[in-house]
């Protein structure tokens, strides 16, 4: 196929006048023998210099050249600076899937030229000084953000040059066909002309088929004009789609956490069951499914944190805290997962000058520390060991160093460490991995105004450290770690009193699961309400001990109804919980502000569940 054949040039042409109008950046289109198809806002250095005189155009040749092969190659896109000092890109132009032709911008700098650097190059090649610096100050300097957003506009272009390439080859495909057509009814004409009607028929067959050929061609050229008020009407909606990012993410939490509920829910009940335990084999089989299920909450909270720290929404609380009690607890959930290829997990060395106490946010510290060192055992050598260490980091500082001694990190992979969903060639192994880790652990670290880096050396190992700033305030007590184990809940919650327990819920598939729970846990009572106006009615008619409300209900929502118990006398005694897929952090805040003891996330963690259950039944003082 050739690229000319495809294209409405004279369409592509105007569309890139205007984005050269609006951006100041040169384009180009060109088929792979070379021939230039578009090509507006070349810049004089360029096309009255450095492309004329023989010293100079051998470089631009050079960067045509190594432009040229890289997409060749497959890359998606190319950024060149070429040794006459501009900067140049390019991307390939793929019809179905077949590479026939490239898009090219550049003749800009990513930073101000150095002039003096120009004006011996003029005298060099024997420019005039005064027009080639002239020509130098028209040259753009575009941030390197600027230039990815241009190559992602590039990537709409691309595409939709794609889209009309092959609604060209189908008009071209459809006319060969319309050809043909005409030839066969042409000679059905010549064969019949001497009888009047046959020859009627076949013109008025004749004059049907055209018909129809031109309306089809008329929606092509329709369908081909919808695609590029698309591409002008997506340029819109680019800017609003990452405002839109996050509540999708939340939407897709929620839809996501529903099922996952009644997967772990289930799971957890199957592993933990006291009237019926599973054997051996059983139970590996239930913990695989609770291992993937878990896998994919993590990925789900990941994916959610990430969003929330590009959405500049997610909060922190950022206190003085101990640093040997963070190590400690970091070192302690370290080992216990460390199952990876024998690896082994020293002590922290920490250093004599070490401040005792840092300023930062508890739980995001340790999460930044569990991922580093979560990584340093999933990707070490088997037999491999993790190194830990504490010292005193630039300024009034402290840096946690995190170091293993595995394979490695080719240079060429190290600009994409902190890249989001990209796992440096990870993603063909068996070691489980989102991608998004080490990308939230560097946006938390700067938002409690750390720095983080790493250094590595192929064959050798790679160490990874973060530094937070030193403390000298009092401390604040690091949050409370509970422990639950299913099965031990269940046995704590079977030794109790009778309770009454009103779950209003929806959903029939949640429904059964805290059924079936329930049913593990003898003198638990358990009724439930589809809506929140029934289970208001049932409250004041059974006056159970504790109530579990879902959220997202249909009707009066679960704060709403949250609201009603806690004004309606024989109702406000009543302790409630918050169950729901709903973790959106403004929704959780509502409901806590609005009276709920607990928010609880689904899926469902049935330990914790129960112990809250069993606590609030056994404080008089809440009823």
């Amino acid at each position: 196929m050739k690229l000319s054949e495809l294209l409405p040039v004279a369409h592509l042409q105007r569309l890139c006048e205007e984005f050269t109008t609006l951006t100041g950046a040169v384009t180009a289109v060109l088929d792979l023998e070379g021939n230039i198809l578009v090509a507006t806002g070349w810049q004089d250095i360029c096309t009255r210099f450095h492309r004329v005189h023989p010293g100079t155009a051998s470089r631009c040749h050079e960067s045509d050249t190594e432009l040229a092969a890289s997409l060749d190659q497959g890359l998606p896109y190319k950024v060149y600076k070429c040794r006459n000092g501009l900067v140049d890109a390019a991307m390939p132009i793929v019809v179905g899937g077949q590479h026939v032709g490239n898009f090219f911008t550049g003749q800009f700098f990513f930073e101000k030229p150095d002039a003096d650097a120009f004006l011996a190059q003029a005298r060099q090649f024997g420019f005039p000084s005064e027009v080639y610096l002239a020509a130098l100050k028209r040259v753009p300097v575009l941030s390197e953000d600027r230039v990815r957003l241009m190559m992602g506009f590039f990537t709409l272009v691309t595409n939709m040059i794609a889209s009309m390439g092959i609604a060209n080859e189908e008009l071209r495909v459809r006319g060969e066909e319309l050809g043909r057509a005409n030839a066969t009814l042409a000679a059905e004409v010549a064969e019949r002309k001497r009888a009047e009607e046959e020859l009627q028929r076949a013109h008025d067959e004749l004059e049907e088929r055209v018909f129809e050929r031109t309306r089809s061609l008329r929606e092509a050229l329709a369908k081909l004009e919808r695609q590029q008020d698309e591409l002008r009407v997506a340029k819109e909606a680019a800017e609003s789609a990452n405002r839109a990012k996050s509540d999708f993410l939340s939407s897709m939490s929620h839809e996501l956490r529903t099922p996952l509920n009644a997967i772990l829910g289930f799971a957890q009940i199957l592993d933990s069951a006291i009237s019926a335990p599973l054997d051996d084999k059983q139970r590996f089989r239930v913990q695989q499914i609770m291992k993937g299920g878990n896998h994919l909450l993590s990925l789900i909270n990941e994916v959610l944190d990430l969003a929330r720290i590009e959405s500049g929404v997610l909060t922190m609380s950022v206190e003085p805290i101990e640093t040997k009690a963070l190590m400690a607890e970091v070192l302690e959930l370290t080992r216990a997962f460390t199952t990876h290829g024998n690896t082994t997990v020293q002590d922290w060395t920490v250093a004599d000058d070490v401040a005792g106490r840092v300023r930062a946010d508890y739980m995001r510290l340790k999460q930044v520390l569990l991922n580093l060192t979560s990584n340093a055992v999933k990707y070490n050598r088997p037999g491999g060991t993790v190194h830990l260490a504490a010292e005193a980091g630039s300024g009034h500082s402290v840096r946690f160093v995190v170091t293993d001694d595995g394979p490695g990190i080719p240079p060429e992979k190290h600009s994409l460490i902190f890249q989001p969903f990209n796992r440096l060639g990870a993603e063909t192994t068996e070691i489980e991995g989102t991608g998004v880790g080490l990308t939230i652990t560097k946006r938390m670290v700067e938002a409690m105004d750390g720095r983080i880096g790493f250094e590595t050396e192929v064959g050798r190992g790679t160490t990874f450290w973060v530094e937070v700033p030193a403390s000298e305030d009092s401390l604040a007590a690091p949050p409370e770690a509970v422990e639950d184990d299913a099965r031990d809940a269940m046995r704590a919650a079977a030794a109790g009193a009778p309770r009454r327990l009103l779950y209003v819920e929806d959903n029939p598939v949640n429904l059964q699961l805290m059924r079936d729970l329930l049913s593990e846990v003898p003198d638990f009572i358990l009724a439930s309400a589809p809506t929140a106006e029934v289970g208001i009615e049932m409250a004041v008619a059974t006056q159970p001990d504790v109530i579990v409300l879902d959220v997202n209900l249909p009707g009066m929502n679960g704060i709403e109804a949250l609201g009603q118990l806690k004004t309606n006398p024989r109702t406000s005694h009543i302790p409630v919980i918050a169950l729901s897929a709903n973790v959106n952090p403004s929704v959780i805040r509502r409901g806590l502000e609005a009276g709920f003891l607990h928010y609880l996330a689904k899926p469902l963690d049935i330990g914790l569940f129960l112990r809250i259950v069993v606590e609030m039944c056994s404080k008089p003082g809440i009823r």
